[in-house]
């Protein structure tokens, strides 16, 4: 009844529902078909055209095949620069205090943080800054929602949920620190030195662009209690970038000895671009199945890549 290609479809829809434990009907939902469709062509019982309902099955399990096949970034790899933050964040937790790690965007900063909360679930938290979270009360309520406090009205009330919410030894990591107003800084840094005044820690860390630091190291007179409780100022540059690090991100570059490939895409990572412009431009290569050099050259070009 049905070309051997037909019957070729049809056997990995079977494949996929018992793959996915699914019902016909939800097959036919992430297929792309109805699910009476799909049921009157398995049965061959389907009236219209059935070939316009192959042409949709072949055409979904074509794309997830690209999508199977695609360039999958690994979540973290500890490179020179996500090493020492990573670390930079653990002596902030042991020791209390301000830390502010900032450094050029695509270095692997916040990949750092995502992977020092993801180890350390139970006392540390990671909070992303954006503009519409600089004042006060706003800032206290993403606190309290990540540690479990309660969401009081006031916000001396609030305060006062966190900090007994917290426990000692805790560090609270907020990415995107350039958008902190200076008075948000100095309700942070009242939580630290409440733990401090009894004896315990409580880490701060702020984690930003290179506006970061230049702000919080300003010696003038409204910032100087901050700048005197920050006990580490790190900056981390795509210059700092090392060739090791290449190797480490794209073991199969290392592993066939490509190392006119590493080397270029060394230098795309000690550009602007950084680490995620250099992962952007293998990734594209190697889906576009050519990740030597020429390949990587020639994909640097189609993207408008500065090298």
């Amino acid at each position: 009844m049905y070309t051997d290609k037909q019957q070729y479809l049809l056997d990995k829809v079977e494949n996929f529902m018992n793959e996915k434990n699914i019902s016909q009907n939800t097959a036919g939902k992430i297929i792309g078909v109805s699910g009476t469709a799909l049921s009157q062509i398995r049965s061959g019982k389907y009236k219209s055209n059935p070939q316009k309902i192959f042409d949709i099955i072949e055409n979904y399990f074509s794309q997830e095949h690209t999508t199977e096949s695609a360039y999958s970034e690994t979540d973290y790899v500890e490179t020179t620069i996500s090493g020492n933050i990573y670390r930079v964040i653990a002596n902030c937790q042991s020791r209390g205090g301000l830390a502010v790690i900032c450094g050029d965007a695509g270095i692997g900063k916040t990949k750092s943080a995502q992977k020092f909360v993801s180890d350390n679930p139970a006392d540390s938290f990671l909070i992303t800054i954006n503009p519409c979270i600089t004042g006060i009360r706003n800032l206290l309520k993403i606190i309290a929602e990540r540690t479990g406090a309660g969401q009081e009205k006031n916000i001396s009330d609030m305060w006062f949920s966190i900090v007994n919410k917290i426990s000692d030894g805790t560090v609270i990591i907020f990415d995107e620190a350039q958008h902190l107003t200076l008075k948000t800084i100095e309700v942070l840094r009242s939580f630290s030195d409440y733990f401090s005044n009894k004896g315990q820690t409580l880490g701060i860390c702020f984690i930003g662009n290179l506006n970061t630091i230049s702000a919080m190291g300003n010696r003038r007179a409204e910032f100087a209690q901050i700048s005197n409780r920050t006990r580490q100022r790190k900056i981390y540059r795509s210059t700092d970038i090392k060739r090791e690090d290449i190797c480490r991100i794209f073991p199969v570059l290392s592993e066939n000895n490509m190392n006119a490939e590493i080397d270029y895409l060394l230098k795309i990572a000690r550009t602007p671009q950084a680490l995620r412009g250099a992962v952007n431009l293998f990734s594209n290569a190697y889906d576009n199945e050519n990740f030597t050099y020429a390949g990587l050259v020639a994909m640097a070009e189609f993207m408008d890549m500065e090298v």
